[in-house]
C-alpha cells in the first residue's frame, strides 16, 4: 500500500513539473517556426568543368539566357537560379558562378567588388545603400562579402513600380590568382529573412576545385 501511494506522489510530481516547465519556457521567436519551415531542401550541384561544387535548393528553376555569348565565350561557368513567387514582381534569384582568368566581365575578383560594392557614380541614387565590404572565411579561404540595397523598376513605364532588391554577395579567390567565384542573393528585400539563412548554408557547402 506504502508502495502504491509513492508511485502515485512520483506520478504527479512529474506531470507538476512538466506542466511547470510548458508553461515557463521560452516561447520561440514570432515568425521563427515559419522562417524555419520554409528553408528548402539542398541538392548537390557541380559546375561545368568541375570548377566548384556546391548545395543548392531544390526546386529553384535554372535560368538559361537564349540570346547573348556562351559560358565558353564569356569564360564565366555556372548556374543562375530562380525561386519561388513572392508576391511581388521580382523573382528571388540565387547565382553561382566561376569567373575564370580573361573572362569578357571583370578582369579580377577587385574589379568586380569595385563595380559591385560601391555606385558607379560615386554616390548612391536614391533608394539604393552599399554595405561594407567585410573580410570572411569561405571554402577555407580569405575571401569577401557585402551586401547592398538596389532598385528595380516593374510594369509599365508611365506607371513603373520601384521594388527594392536586396544582394548579398560572396567573392571567393581561386589559387595562384587562377580566376575567381562569385555567390550571390538576390530577392525582395521584404522577403530577406525568408532567404539569408538558406544562402548561408549554400556559402558553407561551397567547394572551389581552383
Amino acid at each position: 500500500m506504502k508502495k502504491n501511494r509513492t508511485r502515485v506522489m512520483t506520478a504527479a510530481l512529474l506531470s507538476f513539473l512538466i506542466i511547470l516547465f510548458t508553461a515557463f519556457a521560452p516561447a520561440a521567436p514570432a515568425g521563427l517556426c515559419e522562417v524555419m519551415d520554409e528553408m528548402p531542401k539542398l541538392v548537390e550541384y557541380t559546375a561545368p568543368e568541375n570548377y566548384f561544387k556546391c548545395r543548392l535548393p531544390a526546386g529553384w528553376t535554372p535560368y538559361d539566357r537564349v540570346l547573348g555569348l556562351s559560358a565558353e565565350e564569356k569564360k564565366v561557368f555556372g548556374i543562375t537560379l530562380l525561386g519561388p513567387d513572392q508576391g511581388s514582381p521580382v523573382t528571388p534569384a540565387l547565382t553561382a558562378h566561376y569567373y575564370a582568368p580573361g573572362n569578357l566581365l571583370h578582369d579580377n575578383m577587385d574589379v568586380f567588388i569595385g563595380r559591385h560594392a560601391r555606385p558607379a557614380l560615386g554616390y548612391a541614387i536614391a533608394g539604393k545603400s552599399y554595405g561594407e565590404v567585410q573580410n570572411i572565411e569561405a571554402a577555407g579561404r580569405k575571401a569577401k562579402a557585402f551586401e547592398r540595397i538596389d532598385i528595380r523598376f516593374t510594369g509599365e513605364r508611365l506607371n513603373a513600380a520601384k521594388i527594392s532588391i536586396f544582394e548579398k554577395y560572396v567573392v571567393v579567390p581561386a589559387l595562384q590568382n587562377d580566376g575567381f567565384y562569385v555567390l550571390k542573393l538576390s530577392v525582395p528585400a521584404t522577403a530577406k529573412d525568408k532567404f539569408t539563412g538558406m544562402f548561408e548554408e549554400v556559402v558553407k557547402s561551397f567547394t572551389p576545385e581552383k
